[in-house]
């Protein structure tokens, strides 16, 4: 009799199998355990839906390019790097070992050295700074003197790099302005976690730019986009915000909200979420998005094996607050629902 049983529970599976191809799962959750990795409760399963789904994720929308005006610098320069309080020069006349100074640009914008007194420095290039000193020794003190300027800490002005970066912090400005790519790379990177958006926050906002500015980084870092390269100033803050969650519902082993990342798709989704169960509807993995007006889409169906296979057109990009359901099978469940039912007889030592 007990053949029979098992031979009737192994049909049942068969049909339940044909009508959804199963891939290797991960192992069933014990009972009464907790989900691990999430950031909040489960979310159930039951989703609102909308007639005539896509088969296929619409693309994110497009950020729009920053205007021309933030592409250059407010004020043209010959690209001389131009002095500013708090900075550090190092003076050198030759052959006068006493005129050599290592001086710190004062507040009032000037530096004090032997023979001249106060001289106005903020403003001025290094080069213009060596002009104006050696216009000042000429014939007064030496017959044809020799200046040198350079930049031995810039501290005069300086951009900050917020948010999502992996080295956060205020950052010395080397030149009359930079990029955000070149800040970024100051920073030492966007962290895995960073939306795929950073904000310039201008200190002096120009006329005819929003404020803040809005850079995309996947068309910045990924396609090089030099539209997205917005110029950093002087006083400039570029903050880059964490990414927000995403959910994993259903018939997976692990419910609940993950981080979202910028490369996070279906398959990642997936796997985060430790795996689909053996009662999973395998081919009707559905993404239920809200668009922006609040309506609920719900698109699919996505099938797990061409998901993990690898095939591009069904591992999809999620975006922010992206629904990922997996439904669960009703011939698996009927058939495992009975499979446990005569385990628990066993267990028990009663035989059917």
């Amino acid at each position: 009799m007990r053949h029979v049983v098992l031979l009737c529970l192994a049909g049942g599976l068969v049909v339940g199998c044909a009508t959804d191809p199963v891939l290797p799962t991960a192992p069933a959750a014990k009972a009464g355990s907790e989900p691990t990795g999430s950031a909040a409760a489960p979310v159930g399963p039951a989703v609102a839906s909308t007639a005539g789904a896509a088969s296929r994720l619409p693309a994110a929308p497009a950020l729009p390019a920053p205007p021309a005006v933030s592409l250059a610098p407010a004020v043209a320069s010959d690209g001389d790097y131009r002095l500013a309080p708090k900075d550090q020069v190092t003076v050198t006349v030759y052959g006068q070992d006493d005129l050599t100074r290592t001086l710190r640009v004062s507040q009032s914008g000037t530096i004090t050295l032997p023979l001249l007194g106060e001289v106005e420095a903020a403003g001025l290039s290094a080069t213009a700074l060596e002009q104006k000193i050696e216009q000042g020794l000429r014939g007064r003190y030496l017959v044809d003197p020799k200046v040198t300027v350079t930049v031995a800490e810039f501290q005069g002005r300086q951009f900050a790099v917020m948010g999502a970066v992996n080295q956060p912090g205020a950052y010395p400005l080397k030149s009359n302005a930079t990029t955000v790519m070149l800040a970024l790379s100051e920073a030492k990177g966007v962290k895995d976690t960073a939306d795929r958006v950073a904000y310039v926050l201008r200190a002096r906002p120009r006329p005819g730019e929003p404020q803040p500015v809005t850079v995309d980084l996947k068309a910045l870092l990924r396609m090089g986009n030099p539209a997205q390269n917005v110029v950093v100033e002087a006083g400039d803050s570029v903050y880059v915000p964490e990414a927000n969650t995403y959910y994993v519902a259903g018939e997976v082993e692990k419910r609940g909200a993950f981080t979202l990342r910028r490369d996070t798709t279906l398959s990642k989704a997936l796997t985060e979420a430790g795996g689909v169960t053996n009662r999973a509807a395998t081919a009707e993995v559905k993404v239920v998005r809200s668009a922006p007006s609040g309506e609920r889409q719900e698109i699919g169906p996505f099938d797990v094996k061409a998901v993990m296979g690898g095939d591009k057109s069904q591992d999809v990009a999620l975006q922010a607050n992206d629904v990922v359901v997996v439904p669960q099978s009703g011939a698996k469940a009927a058939a495992y629902g009975v499979l446990d039912f005569f385990k628990g007889l066993f267990s028990i030592g009663i035989t059917p």
